[in-house]
């Protein structure tokens, strides 16, 4: 029970990656507060996770707008008096898309997605944080944010905003620092969830080739592999890790 009473906001909670950390830290006597944007698979997730005798709130939010945000940990502070860690899990891509195919309403949707919901998120729960003198923050980033930029699941816009998931990480871990709060970034390769799939199987058969060719452990990763480095970072094992990124892609970046 490494994260008992803590209270954790989960975003993008509903499916994948999200679900799975949120299940996670359920298993490991957190309470949850699942934010997501799709209400049906929400209230879904949120039925899964409190079968585990988990307490679990869902909250219908746009990560993107900041009065929801705002709304949303306000709510969360005033119901459980706290907010211990966040997950900003919240993403996705439109694809293979470079530099020319894409346009300026899907460059504004993906960084604002990818980059503007996590500064509104972390923003937001900084002071609630600071006010407990501690905190976990864990951005989900990608390895598209630190190797390849435009041939990858997500696109070139997707690419550069998860390199900005990168630098507000080492950003918001150097100014919170010294309120007890910690801020992490995990990088996953290729994982097998919902969207994982769509994206892998989206993109031209060569290419999909590559990619399991390129990973020397020669398979994608499971949600709960990523789950299982987000409780880590969540909990007192990493009460001196700050500001780090951790990659987990299968060895892809040894290729």
């Amino acid at each position: 029970m490494k994260l008992a009473e803590r209270v954790v906001i989960v975003t993008g909670g509903a499916l994948g990656i999200g679900k799975a950390i949120a299940t996670a830290c359920a298993r490991e006597g957190a309470r949850i507060v699942l934010c997501d944007i799709a209400a049906p698979t929400l209230a879904a997730a949120e039925v899964e996770i409190r079968a585990f005798g988990a307490s679990v709130w869902s909250w219908r939010v746009d990560v993107t707008d900041g009065a929801q945000v705002a709304a949303m940990v306000k709510d969360v502070v005033k119901t459980w008096g706290r907010v211990d860690i966040l997950v900003n899990n919240a993403g996705g891509g439109i694809g293979p898309k470079g530099l020319t195919e894409t346009h300026d309403d899907e460059w504004d949707a993906v960084v604002n997605l990818n980059l503007k919901g996590q500064f509104l998120c972390c923003r937001e729960v900084a002071a609630p944080m600071r006010r407990q003198e501690w905190g976990r923050i864990i951005n989900i980033a990608s390895n598209a944010g630190r190797y390849r930029s435009n041939t990858g699941f997500g696109g070139l816009a997707y690419s550069a905003a998860k390199g900005g998931v990168l630098q507000l990480t080492r950003s918001v871990a150097h100014e919170l620092g010294s309120a007890g709060i910690t801020v992490n970034a995990i990088a996953p390769g290729s994982v097998l969830s919902e969207r994982g799939w769509r994206e892998f199987e989206a993109l031209p058969v060569e290419l999909r080739e590559r990619v399991l060719a390129d990973t020397p452990l020669g398979r994608f990763a499971r949600a709960e592999e990523i789950a299982s480095i987000a409780v880590f970072l969540a909990s007192e094992d990493a009460s001196y890790v700050t500001g780090a990124t951790i990659v987990a892609n299968g060895g892809w970046c040894a290729a």
